[in-house]
């Protein structure tokens, strides 16, 4: 019985050592995606990127709003019968 205990305790053992190290033999093959952290400067940046397109997506909304009201203003009104 110990003797079946101390080898299914090795192959367990060994199961997870291979878990363990197969990350880092695979991370120095190509092929392997790695996760990009940006720095703050970077995350700044797109941020201050994000904030201008999102002013100009408003600005030009807003435009065409004016521009439609505008247009539907001059329109002669529609009457049911």
């Amino acid at each position: 019985m110990v003797k079946q205990l101390r080898s299914k305790l090795g192959m367990i053992l060994l199961l997870v050592g291979a878990a363990l190290f197969s990350g880092q033999t695979t991370a120095q093959t190509h092929g392997h995606l790695y996760l990009v952290v940006k720095s703050a400067d970077m995350l700044l940046r797109h941020q201050a990127d994000s904030d201008e397109i999102r002013q100009a997506a408003e600005d030009s909304a807003a435009d065409f709003r004016e521009q439609h009201f505008h247009v539907n203003e001059r329109r002669p009104g529609t009457y049911q019968l």
